[in-house]
């Protein structure tokens, strides 16, 4: 479902050209339009001490609502009991994570680490 947009020379470059990861130990939120088609996703690395989102896409048409969407719905189920949520999220993007209660642990030119207990 998520090939054609992980293996599309646009989608790598929204991701600075990085590939996307994923095993055993990810849980991958896909949204999709009316016709059954991948149009953004995020993964999360579990780990021993937090969930990692790593890297994240959405398309441009409707990018914040598909975005917004897909971490509210992340954030819904690591509440609790959960590690809490690590993200390293695109400087564009710091201030939708920050409205779903991330905050800055650190920050580089394109990249900041963010976190939600």
């Amino acid at each position: 479902m998520i090939g054609p947009l992980v293996m599309n020379p646009d989608v790598l470059r929204y991701n600075n050209r990085y590939p996307f990861k994923t095993g055993k130990k990810f849980r991958w939120y896909i949204a999709v339009n009316k016709q059954n088609e991948a149009i953004g996703f995020i993964p999360i690395e579990n780990k021993a001490s937090e969930c990692l989102i790593n890297n994240y896409y959405a398309q441009k048409e409707g990018h914040d609502e598909i975005l917004t969407d897909l971490l509210q719905t992340v954030c819904a189920d690591y509440t609790g009991d959960t590690p809490h949520l690590t993200a390293l999220v695109q400087t564009v993007h710091k201030e939708l994570f920050i409205r779903l209660g991330f905050s800055t642990i650190k920050e580089w030119k394109l990249y900041i680490k963010m976190e939600r207990k």
